[in-house]
């Protein structure tokens, strides 16, 4: 790819992902954006704040070397200092502060862009820096998208409904055990956690075919799930225990049945299945033909489990 070619890829993908951030954030009213729909998750508006906070830090002052826009904001806006709960209570840019901020920070940005040299140091390489923040603020927008889940009342987003399946699927399909190649060493926006590729052997697990629903993870607490340490890693079995858990979070008992808050999660019935070496394996089983392209790193994770929350459950 020529530098110009890499310079257009750039500018293409900052502006997909400023017109997702600008739709989750203009669905909602001022008072929408600056409210803590849930304690897990920050306002709107910090997320909108925080992903110009990030490109002026890395782009306009890092990659070109320019003066700070609002340096005096920076502490507000560093997700190491402020868990999401206590982010209301911070004097924080309003909605259309945040904007204006941003349009600044994005106009130094596209002049960077079109005059910094794409290559001879590692902040620059291959459009390394200006990846790295597109993909950052793509995080931000999936963040907000829970956030709106969360939100009371009636939805402000819309989508197609996917397509009908072609058949009904059910059980569980086994995920063949062996070594495969994970991570990469030749993504050139790849963040450093998923370098180098590297082989990593996995054993044999099982994957639900479609994901758990309310209805069947229930079953699982009737069962006895929470009381059976067989079913649990032994991490999750200790916090199970510490933490006193008989349902997932936002579950409580509705007589006979029970009552949750709304929200998505992702979810599998496999412990190995559910860490990243287990996702990136079964990416690897899935798609021979990107299969040393899995940039997951083993060093992030986690075995968890969890649920998923579709529209209704009885």
């Amino acid at each position: 790819m020529t530098i110009e070619a890499l310079r257009g890829r750039i500018g293409a993908e900052l502006e997909r992902t400023r017109e997702r951030t600008c739709a989750l954030t203009d669905a909602v009213d001022g008072d929408d954006l600056v409210k803590q729909h849930s304690p897990l998750m920050s306002p709107l508006v910090w997320d909108l704040a925080h992903v110009g906070n990030q490109e002026e830090l890395w782009l306009v002052r890092d990659v070109g070397g320019l003066e700070p826009v609002r340096c005096d904001i920076d502490h507000l806006y560093d997700a190491f200092k402020h868990p999401r709960r206590d982010r209301p209570a911070l004097p924080l840019l309003d909605p259309a502060q945040a904007r204006a901020y941003n349009r600044t920070v994005r106009d130094k940005v596209l002049d960077l862009l079109d005059r910094t040299p794409l290559e001879g140091r590692p902040l620059v390489d291959n459009g390394f820096a200006f990846g790295m923040i597109a993909q950052h603020e793509q995080q931000h927008d999936e963040t907000m998208l829970a956030t709106h889940q969360l939100r009371a009342g009636a939805p402000v987003l819309s989508a197609p409904p996917p397509p009908p399946s072609r058949v009904a699927v059910s059980g569980e399909v086994p995920v063949p055990g062996g070594p495969f190649r994970m991570g990469t060493s030749i993504e050139p926006w790849a963040l450093d956690n998923e370098r180098p590729e590297h082989e990593v052997d996995v054993p044999a697990f099982f994957l639900d075919a479609a994901p758990v629903t309310n209805r069947r993870y229930a079953e699982f607490i009737a069962d006895g799930g929470y009381a059976d340490p067989r079913w649990w890693t032994p991490e999750g079995w200790a916090h199970r225990l510490d933490a006193g858990l008989e349902a997932p979070m936002h579950w409580q008992r509705d007589g006979a049945g029970w009552a949750y808050r709304r929200f998505a999660s992702c979810t599998t019935s496999a412990g190995t299945a559910n860490t990243s070496v287990g996702v990136a394996r079964n990416a690897r089983v899935r798609s021979s033909r990107r299969a040393n392209r899995c940039p997951v790193s083993a060093s992030t994770a986690i075995a968890t489990r969890t649920f998923t929350a579709p529209s209704a459950y009885t």
